[in-house]
């Protein structure tokens, strides 16, 4: 909806309730930039402790701090979700951060800006590599976490379209 005053769009407030998620981690990859960054401030806006996993430390540093500035926690971890070593180590800082991790979400995503025939085979591979098998390897990674205690974890996968 436009505000008249300043022609910005105004959000609608969330229907959930403020705390749905108070006291649940959730793992965010992703999370430092673009639609992994909103899906973390939503998040946390709803009570969740979080860790942002990405490739680019600057990048997850600024974000944990744009975060911090609303009241939300959240732990960067660095690191490449296509490396099965680097989404094992992040699942290893939450636990060692905060104990437990609820939810998953893979977030990450790699694209080109570019018409389907002149992207190449290398290219398509990368996204492939970045989207199909960096959520392999973090719901690999994350599915003991994720069920200790007998609890039910969540995984949730957003991946932009080839």
């Amino acid at each position: 909806m436009e505000r008249p005053d300043s022609g910005k769009i105004e959000s609608p407030e969330s229907p959930f309730r403020p705390n749905a998620l108070q006291g649940k981690v959730a793992l965010i990859t992703g999370g430092g930039s673009g639609i992994g960054l909103e899906i973390s401030k939503q998040f946390g806006r709803h009570g969740a402790r979080l860790a942002i996993m990405g490739r680019r430390e600057a990048v997850l540093r600024a974000a944990a701090d744009e975060l911090a500035k609303e009241g939300i926690e959240a732990l960067p971890v660095t690191g490449d979700v296509r490396r099965k070593e680097d989404g094992q180590s992040a699942v290893a800082a939450v636990m060692a951060r905060y104990g437990r991790l609820d939810v998953l979400v893979n977030g990450a995503a790699g694209n080109f800006l570019a018409a389907a025939e002149d992207l190449s085979v290398n290219g398509f591979r990368t996204v492939l590599d970045i989207d199909a098998v960096g959520t392999f390897n973090m719901c690999l990674a994350a599915r003991h976490s994720c069920n200790k205690e007998h609890r039910v974890g969540r995984r949730e996968s957003v991946a932009d379209p080839l």
